[in-house]
């Protein structure tokens, strides 16, 4: 590793001598950081490192270095001995999470120093390790990042009171200066996975994709998972709709012969279950899962002693299982069961296509009375559009007959959608998807949903193209349209009126009834009045911007003042959840360039969307800085309450979409966040929503700043 002089004994010299010593030897952590860092961030190469030298410094015995992720699972672990991993098993470094002393250490946040391991009942000592018998001296110091403790470092010494405070700051600085090495060497360790995961998953879809033989998607499937889970078997079963049964298509490894063919009922085993239930499942050890089923292990002859399965699912049912077991080297993590789904999700489009073609060839036998006897009209015509095959329903409802139909264009039926050429494009395995006004003999024209596809009819490539009347569907948009427009128009004049009434009903209020109930009961009216006049506002904005129209009335405006009117806008809510405003707003924000009264209604979506989260006594807070980089404001307004979980971040967005929680009592419709999406973007800006510092959710967004 790294040679150091040791020479210097810090009982033979005074303090400064110590100190230089110490400083010395920070100046070595430094040094020898950079370099690692120069190597390539391997953290196999770190934590061995810092840890030797850190043992020497304290002139301790030895000592071992536990790195975890924010879940506070152990992600890497180093002894002294030289093996990252040496007599470190997984049992022992959960125990050691649970009790021991680097688990308390990275809990609390704090140093520790044990001068007997035979008092302290946070020791836990090593199997077979010399501090199970005699007394030892322990020293315990976190590796903290940004607040964060990804880890701690523990020097074992022979004997009692062997550590003091010189060593617990020399340790905590060594660990102070290590600790931004330790993180960046393991994110970079965990982009470098995701890159090789991302590769494989590319590489995978590829493959998979490029066949509709099912057996060779299948075998092509097994060599790519190899490639990653390294385990001793894999294997690939597909659901038997007519007895519900898992059937084990192709495997790969000890037992792959055996396995094949075998049938396993969706009560059983853990396959079972996953083909069952629809979930993934992760078990590192199958003794101690009751739904692990061993009618494998007793056809193979082989043991599973762990095992990770993955459900191919498609439009919602489940085509089969994928599933590995025995890791050849470590256990199985999540991470492993990630990459399985994610190929399970690959395979399953891939799988119901080859199931689909194999289908379509199976029953080309029947193809012409089915073809005959379907709901829908359906044309075959040549690569050139001429139709070549019409069945019956296209006769009786369209008006023509067989042989009109074989001297037409599938051009003449579409005369205003120019269709042929995107379908002359399209490849055997793929389906176009259009809506198209088609033209009848006799009566109006037909509005329809048009599938196109190429298929082959003997040494022939021809298209087939299946009619699906949408009369009512259209129908039914119209009459959404028109409710739209009622909604925009017919209540709009109305609502004016009422409101205008509402307000010169205020003035003819004395001012010495204010306080007065009938003054609070025109108040309400009023209020109520604004908000229904805000959301219908709010829905004709949402129509107009998803049409593309652009805004046309930016003028400058400071946030700060519209910040005072949302709050007075709100303050009623405000009171009656007994939930805090803080505007942390700086003083004198550039002003932006905006539409005001839509900026206005964005922010009062927001702080209204926050008060529907927000318990008694917490806080909503306002705040904002400036972009130089891009001319942009940034606002963000943050509550305290349960936060969005990931999954849901680019979701709430879209309209009608809202977050079902059981502890949430909010109501609405889902537009508001759509709204406030729309508007946003149209200023050339963006929004999104993630953790705020209080732990609930921030919603963020820029606007554009006005010219000086």
């Amino acid at each position: 590793m790294f040679q150091m002089d040791h020479s210097i004994q810090d009982t033979e010299y005074t303090p400064e001598l110590k100190d230089s010593d110490r400083l010395h030897t920070l100046y070595v952590v430094n040094d020898m950081l950079k370099q690692v860092e120069a190597d390539g961030l391997n953290i196999n190469l770190i934590l061995p490192r810092v840890l030797n030298l850190s043992v020497q410094q304290l002139e301790a015995h030895d000592g071992s270095i536990i790195v975890v992720n924010e879940a506070q699972k152990v992600e890497y672990a180093s002894l002294t001995s030289g093996n990252p991993q040496a007599n470190q098993s997984e049992e022992f470094l959960e125990t050691i999470m649970d009790n021991g002393v680097a688990g308390w250490v990275i809990r609390n946040h704090e140093p520790l120093i044990i001068d007997n391991t035979q008092t302290d009942e946070r020791w836990v000592p090593r199997p077979g390790h010399i501090t199970s018998s005699t007394p030892w001296s322990v020293i315990c110091t976190p590796f903290s990042v940004r607040d964060r403790v990804i880890g701690a470092i523990t020097i074992h010494k022979i004997g009692v009171d062997q550590f003091d405070a010189q060593d617990l700051s020399l340790l905590t600085a060594i660990s102070n200066q290590a600790a931004s090495s330790i993180e960046n060497a393991r994110l970079y360790e965990a982009s470098q996975r995701q890159l090789k995961i991302s590769a494989l998953l590319n590489e995978a879809s590829r493959v998979i994709n490029s066949s509709l033989d099912i057996n060779e998607i299948m075998q092509s499937l097994l060599s790519q998972m190899n490639d990653f889970l390294n385990a001793e078997a894999i294997s690939i079963a597909l659901v038997d709709s007519q007895t519900n049964e898992l059937v084990y298509q192709v495997a790969e490894g000890i037992g792959a012969e055996e396995i094949v063919g075998l049938r396993l009922p969706s009560s059983q085993g853990l396959s079972g279950w996953v083909m069952k239930y629809s979930e993934p499942a992760l078990v590192t050890d199958t003794r101690l899962d009751p739904r692990f089923h061993h009618l494998g292990d007793e056809r193979t002859g082989y043991s599973t002693l762990a095992m990770i399965c993955a459900p191919m699912i498609f439009k919602g049912e489940v085509l089969g299982t994928i599933q590995a077991i025995n890791p050849i080297d470590g256990t199985f993590e999540q991470e492993d069961l990630d990459v399985l789904v994610n190929l399970a999700n690959i395979a399953s489009t891939a799988i119901a296509n080859a199931q689909q073609y194999a289908r379509t060839v199976a029953a080309e036998s029947r193809y012409i009375s089915l073809f005959q006897d379907t709901v829908d009209p359906i044309f075959l015509t040549d690569m050139r559009g001429r139709i070549v095959e019409a069945n019956r329903r296209a006769s009786d409802m369209l008006g023509y007959s067989r042989s009109e139909f074989l001297h037409m264009s599938i051009q003449d039926l579409h005369p205003d959608t120019a269709v042929l050429p995107k379908a002359k494009k399209i490849r055997s395995d793929k389906v176009l998807m259009f809506q198209s006004e088609v033209r009848t003999k006799q009566t109006n024209p037909i509005p329809m949903e048009v599938y196109a596809k190429r298929t082959v009819h003997g040494d022939d490539q021809l298209l087939q193209w299946i009619h699906h009347d949408i009369t009512e569907q259209v129908e039914l948009e119209k009459m959404r349209e028109d409710l739209t427009a009622m909604l925009f128009h017919d209540l709009q004049s109305p609502l004016g009126n009422v409101i205008s009434s509402l307000e010169l009903l205020a003035y003819e209020i004395p001012p010495e009834s204010a306080n007065s109930p009938l003054y609070a009961m025109l108040d309400i009216a009023r209020r109520s009045s604004r908000r229904l006049e805000t959301l219908i506002r709010s829905l004709l904005d949402i129509n107009r911007l998803e049409a593309g129209q652009p805004i046309t009335e930016q003028t400058r405006v400071s946030i700060n003042f519209l910040a005072d009117e949302v709050y007075e806008i709100e303050l009623p809510n405000f009171d009656q959840r007994r939930v805090h405003f803080l505007n942390e707003l700086p003083e004198n924000l550039p002003h932006v360039y905006v539409e005001e009264d839509m900026i206005r209604r964005v922010l009062v979506n927001l702080v209204n969307n926050a008060l529907k989260y927000s318990s008694e006594d917490q806080a909503i807070t306002l705040s904002g800085k400036v972009q130089p980089e891009n001319n942009r404001l940034l606002v963000s307004v943050s509550d305290e309450g349960q936060g969005i979980p990931k999954q849901y971040r680019e979701s709430i967005f879209e309209k009608f979409e809202r977050i079902q929680s059981k502890d949430s009592n909010a109501k609405g419709l889902g537009l508001g966040l759509a709204f406030c999406r729309l508007a946003v973007e149209a200023h050339d800006g963006r929004i999104w929503v993630d953790d705020a510092p209080s732990g609930g959710a921030r919603f963020n967004f820029t606007l554009p700043l006005a010219k000086a």
